[in-house]
């Protein structure tokens, strides 16, 4: 079974402009296109998320006796 999570970030300047230097190199905000710019910020908020899919979701799943294998990949849009 599969949980699918589409993400699409609408704000990908504003984040970058309140992240910057946390996860984006100082001049990719000023030199990339908005595409860019939007696929930078979605695939940090995916590898953050799965980050913490992998930590989190294991402890919950173990409270509840749950015995479960759980795999966590990023798949990109074509």
């Amino acid at each position: 079974m599969k949980v699918i999570i589409d993400l699409d970030v609408t704000n990908p300047e504003e984040v970058m402009k309140s992240h910057r230097g946390e996860i984006f190199g100082l001049m990719a905000g000023l030199v990339l296109s908005y595409e860019k710019k939007k696929y930078k910020v979605e695939k940090a908020v995916c590898e953050e998320m799965v980050n913490i899919l992998r930590v989190e979701l294991p402890k919950a799943l173990q409270e509840e006796l749950i015995e479960a294998k759980a795999n966590f990949y990023i798949e990109e849009n074509e």
